[in-house]
């Protein structure tokens, strides 16, 4: 049966909509006692500083239009971010002191350029970035040094189609941007970079049909592993690549459906954390690449990472530091214990929101046969039910269980 709409401004709906969420975090590889955070606690996004050991965060930016994109360095010493005009996406990187400061512009000779990706290596000497304008994407490459100083920006690589990057390894040494220069559509091939010289050294392609999609290096010095995924078993795969040497290791793993991304690298380079993605759910495995065994996580439901791609990786101590959210908690910062996956805290907490509806997925057939998951959310009491359906198209995408404030307030109403 409906209920009345509650309209007041302690309406259930009002309140989910308006809690604070933690959107994504990030540590520094070379200091894991300092982070970055992306949240809206101020009621709109902005960067904030985190100290890790005492939990706290420190408003970074204030802009109009907030922000929601920004690199922290290796170190932890800066953090950087594209300053652009009212949220018109062309400007000049700039980067703070994790402590506060005046922004300082790091490419002041310039033009003003669109930009959608950049990174800090993991010790915090380099930053590269990616720049598009009317002659096609650019990656560039500069020093940041440890008096404070920047150098100049020198070009990587050049093309007209679409590019990404650049991948540091830990020290900086070899620099991997995504390319599709070898297809007319979004198929992906990986060049590796000497950022020294600025020669590239080595190419991963998987041939027709095929595309690669890096994760990263594993984040300690003089290791020069990528991982990364490659589908050119018909599935998405982990692959770990060495640019340097041409060694390759694909993990098949059979016995588990559907995609297989790698989420993390362990710090001490030895385990990755996976995600199986398979009918809309997720599940984490550990894989050690020593003694090639995997470990199923039993973790909480619901959708791990930042746009349920990134987000989650190993943490201080034994725990992995999670992006979590399901269709009635909002997006927050979870521990799980890296052994077992289970849930031991919340390390950076939303703002508290009425009780939620669970979600539960759902299987149907097609008028073709072909299965259809879906979602389910049912309001108290008993049925039968009004039904509202949200479809959701694909075939490249699909909708997790996310936090969703819309589907709660119609389950409040009946």
């Amino acid at each position: 049966m409906l209920t009345d709409l509650q309209l007041d401004d302690s309406a259930p709906w009002k309140q989910r909509f308006r809690a604070p969420v933690v959107v994504w975090t990030q540590l520094a590889p070379a200091n894991l006692e300092r982070g970055l955070v992306v949240s809206n606690a101020s009621a709109k996004y902005q960067l904030y500083a985190w100290d890790v050991a005492a939990n706290a965060l420190r408003q970074l930016t204030d802009r109009p239009t907030g922000i929601m994109d920004g690199a922290l360095s290796g170190d932890g010493r800066y953090v950087y971010y594209l300053d652009d005009r009212q949220g018109n996406e062309i400007g000049h990187y700039v980067r703070i002191p994790s402590g506060g400061g005046e922004p300082q512009d790091i490419t002041p000779v310039m033009p003003p350029y669109s930009s959608w990706f950049a990174a800090s290596t993991g010790s915090g000497g380099h930053f590269g970035f990616l720049v598009a304008d009317a002659e096609g994407h650019h990656i560039y490459h500069m020093e940041t040094k440890a008096d404070g100083g920047v150098g100049t920006p020198r070009q990587l690589f050049h093309s007209r189609k679409l590019t990404f990057g650049p991948y540091y390894s830990f020290g900086g040494e070899i620099a991997v941007v995504v390319s599709t220069e070898r297809t007319e559509m979004l198929h992906y091939n990986l060049l590796a970079f000497d950022t020294g010289s600025g020669a590239q050294i080595a190419e991963l392609w998987d041939g027709p049909e095929t595309s690669l999609e890096p994760l990263g290096f594993a984040p300690r010095p003089g290791d020069l592993r990528l991982a990364a995924t490659t589908n050119r078993s018909g599935v998405k795969r982990p692959v770990v690549w060495n640019p340097t040497t041409g060694e390759r290791i694909d993990l098949v793993l059979p016995e588990l459906d559907g995609e297989l991304s790698p989420l993390a690298w362990s710090r001490d380079g030895r385990c990755l954390l996976l995600c199986q993605f398979t009918q809309a759910v997720q599940q984490l495995y550990l894989y050690d690449l020593t003694t090639h065994r995997l470990t199923g996580l039993e973790h909480p439901g619901g959708t791990f990472g930042f746009f349920a791609t990134s987000g989650t990786y190993f943490g201080p101590g034994n725990e992995i530091f999670a992006q979590w959210q399901d269709a009635a908690n909002p997006p927050q910062l979870i521990a799980l214990d890296a052994s077992t996956g289970e849930k031991t805290r919340t390390v950076l907490a939303a703002g508290a929101v009425p009780r939620g509806r669970p979600w539960r997925s759902i299987t149907f057939p097609s008028s073709d046969g072909q299965m259809i998951q879906g979602w389910l959310g049912v309001p108290e009491g008993t049925g039968p039910f009004p039904v509202i359906l949200h479809t959701h198209g694909g075939p490249e995408s699909v909708a997790t269980e996310l936090y969703a404030p819309s589907s709660q307030c119609w389950m409040d109403h009946g």
